[in-house]
């Protein structure tokens, strides 16, 4: 099963394309007479789907540890205190 550069690039342009042009729809054709390419497609999505997960899960860990820092030191209490009173208002 192995997958060449241009379908790869076929294939993302598929999957990440946000409107459906001539193009698209002949690839879809394709992957109806060729189901390898259908199974290609999908694990490709699932690919980027894992991508975008891990991403997600990074960017919020990196938040948290920045709130850790800012709202439980005592290094930044005064920052905390302002944070607190604009919220209190």
């Amino acid at each position: 099963m192995k997958t060449s550069l241009n379908e790869l690039r076929l294939i993302e342009h598929y999957l990440l394309s946000d409107n459906k042009d001539g193009e698209s729809f002949l690839f879809e054709a394709k992957m109806i007479l060729q189901p390898e390419l259908k199974q290609q497609v999908y694990w490709q999505n699932k690919t980027y789907q894992m991508v975008r997960d891990y991403g997600r899960k990074q960017l919020k860990n990196e938040i948290d540890n920045i709130h850790e820092t800012l709202f439980n030191t005592d290094e930044h209490h005064s920052f905390r205190q302002k944070v607190m009173r604009f919220f209190s208002k």
